[in-house]
């Protein structure tokens, strides 16, 4: 055997292993997508029983929706913080009477 089909023969050798390699980790790859395909159907299962559940008690009335707020984002009127909002307010007029 010649010098250039020994240096074939290992390249041969090198590019089978390579092969081999690029084929095992396509098998890991699919595997890994199998199992975040099974990931993701099994939580959305559970988000539908949650959601399901969820449903049950609003339409049963054991649980209610939580109360609205203003669309401007204000707080609604007898609302607790609206004594803090005020201090505040006070504690800046306050501040602007010293300055004068």
């Amino acid at each position: 055997m010649s010098a250039i089909e020994g240096k074939i023969s290992c390249l041969n050798v090198e590019l089978a292993v390579v092969a081999d390699r690029e084929k095992k980790r396509e098998e890991r790859e699919r595997k890994r997508e199998e199992e975040i395909a099974a990931a993701k159907k099994v939580a959305n299962k559970r988000y539908a029983a949650l959601q399901s559940q969820l449903t049950f008690l609003f339409d049963s009335g054991k649980i209610v929706p939580p109360c609205p707020t203003r669309s401007d984002g204000s707080d609604q009127e007898g609302d607790e913080n609206d004594k803090s909002d005020k201090e505040s307010k006070d504690d800046e007029n306050d501040m602007s009477d010293k300055e004068r």
